[in-house]
């Protein structure tokens, strides 16, 4: 005997309610396995992100130093080329160790040039240093006056020949003219002050 179309229908309805059941709890089966694995592996997502933090701060940290050396390095470098230029002005420098030594290499400086001049020089003495009182200076000024007589030409030349003079960094600290009798020998009579640079001997 077929069964009535009223329990085909129910027989219809029955399995569709068990189809929306069984999807349902598919469903919901599937939100509590995705929040498993949410749950599951969350923390170790967390400390992957800690872990390219803690990277990024150590890229940071290693380029801060990085600079740091490279700055250390650029200022070395600098202080090696000051220092080769140090040794190189000190080798210009009066050679004495002391004071009468040093003040011979600037009497027989002072000998040449005027002499190339073709001036005779009077008198010559070495003056006492400025800086001889100050005993934290590391270079001192040796100073040695003279006297000439010459023409006014033979005084600009020797000026210049001092200025111009490649060593011991020689200055004139003054001079003095005195004109008296010029008129009839053509001749001023000076008094100079030439200076050299010593550097001074610490123990």
């Amino acid at each position: 005997m077929k069964p009535s179309l009223v329990e085909r229908l129910k027989h219809q309805w029955s399995r569709l309610t068990a189809d929306k059941r069984r999807r349902n709890l598919l469903l919901a089966g599937a939100v509590l396995l995705g929040f498993g694995v949410i749950y599951r592996f969350y923390p170790a997502y967390q400390a992957l992100r800690g872990g390219e933090s803690d990277m990024s701060l150590v890229r940071q940290r290693v380029a801060k130093y990085r600079r740091v050396v490279e700055g250390k390095s650029a200022l070395e470098a600098r202080l090696a080329m000051a220092e080769k230029s140090l040794a190189r002005a000190e080798a210009e420098l009066l050679t004495g160790k002391t004071e009468a030594l040093a003040a011979v290499d600037v009497q027989n400086t002072i000998n040449e040039i005027v002499l190339a001049s073709g001036v005779e020089i009077k008198s010559m003495q070495v003056l006492k240093s400025p800086e001889k009182s100050e005993g934290n200076a590391l270079y001192r000024s040796v100073p040695v006056q003279f006297s000439v007589a010459l023409t006014i030409g033979q005084l600009k030349d020797i000026l210049y020949k001092i200025e111009t003079f490649p060593r011991f960094f020689l200055t004139v600290e003054w001079f003095r003219v005195n004109t008296a009798g010029s008129r009839e020998s053509g001749q001023i009579r000076c008094d100079m002050a030439v200076a050299g640079i010593m550097k001074v001997e610490t123990e």
